[in-house]
């Protein structure tokens, strides 16, 4: 599987824009690469070279977003297609005077005019906050939105807020200024971090994408694991972790490797709603993948003051342990289907495959030793950005010119629209949140309903993060759960960081569970199966997401705190411990042979016993009645080997 020629399009300087329901081409097309690449060369130079106050880092980030949603995003359905309408060009217009207001008047604000906001901060603080929820409202439904008016109407209405949710209220006025004219809410520490830290790794991923490292990780999944039973399916596995370390989101990474990976998968026997929950979980993993994991870890970094390299190691151990998994239940769905690899002149050797794109793996190198050094994660992206234009001129093909410098920092200002929209409407969300102080009100009704139990807290904290999940993202989930989740867990006696990372793996949930499940929902259409089913069928492939939060509660040494051997020995239970898992759940051992219902409980029971705590020993009890059940299986499969003959 050679590595492809770039494409027409990539030769275009201004190529069609394509959205949901809305295609830019000709003048259009060109206005929004311009406006998309002034975003990502003013990101980039700030976190190369500028210093720029942070009214002018938050603002641009902000106003550069909703103007690409404006024109990308239609308003409705019946608006036109391939331009954007008199209204698109109306909130382009609010967008730009109501946060470029605020960037020109926000020291003038904090010197003078705090808590004694003219009209005019009211008036623009009035359009901004209608145009960021319009923005949210474009790219992902109505749901974030709805959600922004709940707790802005709840600042107002506070003293009809039942038991402890009540409050004095506040008036109009005090919800628009704290909203929109501090740096608290709107302009908030969500819409930093987006705009210092996590924009400038999408951009770094768009060029390493584009210099070829995308099909260089497709080809070199393909060479490592295509002939074996089910290979596609671990490719979609392994092209999964190595892309989603450098994409971050689920979406994207379904997107850009199930093109490859579904019909493939589809081809040698996978059902369509497999092959689309396969790599629908796979994708969802990425965003847990050092080094570059999800978004929203990044603004868990922030929060609890911890520096990403930290983050980024301590999550090494779940995120080997959770691909691991996935790629066991592949095989044994390969198993239970006689599946096989692919022909072996469709696939590449590895050593040919590892001689032409070895380089690929540089900028992650690069990107990863400065961090080791201490460098902030926007500078470390920024050489990243600087390795990959140098790393794509060793090869004829794949050379990054001025046409593909100018495409790829228009791909990277595309790529977060999607992410960057939900930005500005969490930030009202959580600024709600703060002023009213609900967030301590609410973990202490967490507490209060879990009567105090850990374990029942964050099996509480598991649903909220599903039901608020529908509709939102992962890194949307992760923040409103943080304000308001986090705390109980760790007034219940969990570390804080541990505490945030239940809550962002519980997040990460919300991409699989029906009956929103964005991730399914992209691989099911890509597969041409129903999205259901493919959610179901990605919940079962990932169910370790479900325990993992758990895990990090009874066994945080599984995020690197404790000794050296006591890492390794939970390691070690817990790779037995899905080993097991994965064969209780799929009704299949690895070796052939009938399958009894009795041993598959066998397998489920002597998983709990190595995965959770239950009593003292509990770890030696599963060991025992895993061992028991292979023995049986060994037998099974040797009876069966001497009827055969």
């Amino acid at each position: 599987m050679a590595t492809p020629t770039p494409t027409r399009s990539d030769e275009r300087w201004f190529a069609p824009i394509a959205s949901d329901n809305r295609k830019l081409d000709g003048a259009y097309a060109v206005i929004y690469a311009l406006v998309a690449a002034a975003f990502s060369l003013w990101y980039l130079y700030t976190s190369g070279f500028g210093l720029v106050s942070t009214e002018t880092n938050r603002g641009f980030y902000l106003m550069f977003t909703s103007v690409l949603v404006f024109l990308a995003y239609p308003a409705r359905r019946g608006t036109p297609k391939h331009r954007p309408s008199a209204i698109d060009w109306l909130f382009i217009a609010m967008a730009v005077s109501s946060i470029t207001y605020w960037m020109d008047q926000y020291v003038p604000y904090a010197m003078f005019r705090v808590s004694s906001p003219n009209q005019w901060d009211l008036a623009m603080g009035l359009v901004a906050i209608v145009v960021i929820m319009e923005t949210s409202r474009r790219v992902l439904g109505p749901v974030i939105p709805a959600i922004c008016l709940i707790f802005l109407a709840q600042l107002y209405y506070g003293p009809y807020l039942p038991g402890k949710l009540s409050h004095d209220g506040m008036d109009v006025r005090r919800i628009i200024e704290f909203t929109y004219s501090t740096q608290e809410a709107l302009f908030g520490v969500i819409t930093t971090t987006f705009a210092t830290f996590v924009f400038p790794f999408m951009i770094f991923g768009a060029f390493l994408e584009r210099s070829g490292a995308g099909s260089f990780f497709m080809d070199l999944a393909t060479a490592l694991t295509g002939r074996w039973r089910g290979g596609p399916a671990k490719i979609a596995v392994f092209s999964s972790a190595l892309f989603g370390s450098i994409s971050g989101s689920s979406v994207a990474n379904v997107v850009a490797s199930g093109v490859f990976t579904i019909p493939m998968m589809k081809r040698i026997g996978f059902k369509p709603h497999h092959a689309g929950a396969i790599e629908a979980i796979a994708s969802t993993g990425g965003q847990i993948m050092p080094p570059v994991m999800g978004a929203g870890v990044f603004i868990l970094a922030t929060l609890t003051q911890t520096d990403y390299l930290s983050i980024a190691l301590m999550n090494i151990i779940p995120a080997l342990l959770f691909f691991g998994f996935v790629a066991m239940m592949v095989d044994l769905e390969a198993v239970r289907s006689g599946l096989h690899g692919l022909p072996a002149e469709e696939i590449p050797r590895a050593r040919d495959v590892l001689r032409r794109g070895w380089h690929y793996f540089l900028p992650l190198v690069i990107v990863v030793a400065l961090l080791f050094r201490g460098y902030s994660p926007d500078l470390c992206a920024f050489w990243g950005i600087v390795a990959a234009i140098g790393l794509s001129w060793l090869k004829p093909d794949t050379r990054m010119g001025p046409r593909r410098f100018f495409r790829a920092i228009v791909a990277g200002a595309h790529n977060n629209t999607s992410a960057g929209a939900a930005i500005g409407s969490l930030g009202i969300i959580i600024g709600g949140i703060v002023l009213s102080g609900l967030g301590l009100k609410f973990s202490a009704i967490l507490i209060e309903l879990s009567g105090g139990h850990l374990l029942t807290t964050v099996a509480l904290v598991t649903l909220i993060s599903i039901i608020i999940g529908m509709g939102s993202s992962t890194t949307g989930s992760y923040i409103i759960l943080s304000v308001v989740a986090a705390p109980a867990l760790i007034h219940l006696g969990v570390a804080e960081v541990p505490a945030h990372l239940v809550v962002f793996y519980a997040a990460c949930l919300s991409n699989i569970t029906p009956p929103v499940c964005v991730s399914a929902f992209a691989g099911a259409s890509i597969a041409g199966a129903d999205p259901m089913k493919t959610g179901f069928a990605a919940l079962k492939f990932g169910a370790t997401l479900v325990l993992v939060p758990f895990s990090f509660v009874y066994m945080p040494e599984l995020l690197l705190q404790g000794t050296p051997p006591e890492i390794a020995y939970v390691t070690a239970r817990y790779v037995v411990g899905y080993i097991a898992l994965a064969m209780g759940i799929q009704k299949c051992e690895f070796i052939a042979g009938e399958f009894a219902a009795w041993r598959r409980w066998l397998f489920l029971v002597a998983a709990a016993g190595l995965l959770f705590p239950l009593f003292p020993g509990s770890e030696w009890a599963g060991a025992a009645l895993l061992a028991a059940a292979w023995v049986a299986s060994v037998r099974a499969s040797r009876a069966q080997a001497a009827r055969a003959a």
